[in-house]
């Protein structure tokens, strides 16, 4: 199966991290040069206010836009890492949103940035792997979310994982188990295979996308877009899709 014409991860200048040029009407007009069907234009919530803010912009200028692309209004909200099962952003009506993604973006018990090379002990490697799947089990049962974005992303960093292997599998059963309860998807998300530290981690990383087919997990497709070039982008999707032999129907798409 070739991968279907949508992306449903592609962030906007809000962000303050994207660039200049993403603005929801270039990001619109991208899609459809493009050729793609549906898209999910979004905004991080790293803190209550910002989700306010970027949601009612974005949202605002989508509906001054006119386009043959299903244009989807979502936010990827960040959980609330002192009020457990609650996401930092959850002063929403449903109504508002077409898409909630969940992704963490902060180091818990460290507090910097996912990105950001750390040295940790063994001791702080494991509280952080431990504290990532109880934040994220306890999101999934606590709040209303439709996609895990980039599940795994970080504990693949700083050295906390080697491979998607042995008892990370069953910790993500668990998860997935708890996933599958909630009707919630899982992510493929081009950016973070393209960003995996070595070939171990890419390589592993699809015993993850199979456990979550055989867990009856739907499939999400995202590029996590920051720039235009990268809208639609899934080099590496379209050989997870191959190599998990992924269907349509095991794709999560909103009609």
């Amino acid at each position: 199966m070739n991968p279907p014409l949508i992306d449903y991860h592609i962030h906007t200048v809000y962000s303050g991290h994207s660039a200049p040029d993403m603005t929801v009407r270039s990001i619109v007009e991208r899609a459809e040069l493009l050729g793609l069907k549906s898209i999910v234009i979004l905004e991080h919530a790293f803190y209550s206010s910002m989700g306010r803010v970027c949601l009612e912009q974005i949202k605002k200028e989508v509906n001054y836009i006119e386009s043959g692309v299903n244009v989807l209004v979502g936010m990827e909200i960040d959980p609330d890492y002192k009020r457990k099962g609650k996401l930092i952003f959850d002063d929403f009506d449903r109504n508002e949103l077409d898409i909630v993604l969940v992704g963490t973006h902060t180091i818990p018990c460290i507090g910097k940035g996912w990105h950001i090379e750390v040295e940790l002990t063994q001791k702080e490697k494991e509280k952080v792997y431990h504290t990532w799947f109880e934040i994220m089990e306890a999101v999934l049962e606590g709040s209303s979310v439709d996609i895990i974005a980039h599940p795994g992303r970080l504990i693949s960093r700083n050295g906390i994982i080697e491979k998607f292997i042995g008892k990370v599998l069953k910790d993500f059963e668990r998860l997935f188990s708890i996933a599958k309860k909630k009707d919630v998807a899982f992510e493929l998300n081009e950016s973070l295979l393209n960003i995996f530290q070595n070939e171990y981690l890419l390589q592993s990383y699809t015993e993850i996308v199979r456990l979550a087919l055989s867990t009856g997990l739907k499939i999400s497709l995202g590029s996590d877009a920051h720039s235009p070039d990268r809208i639609g982008e899934n080099f590496y999707i379209t050989g997870a899709i191959h190599q998990c032999n992924i269907s349509q129907e095991n794709l999560f798409i909103v009609k």
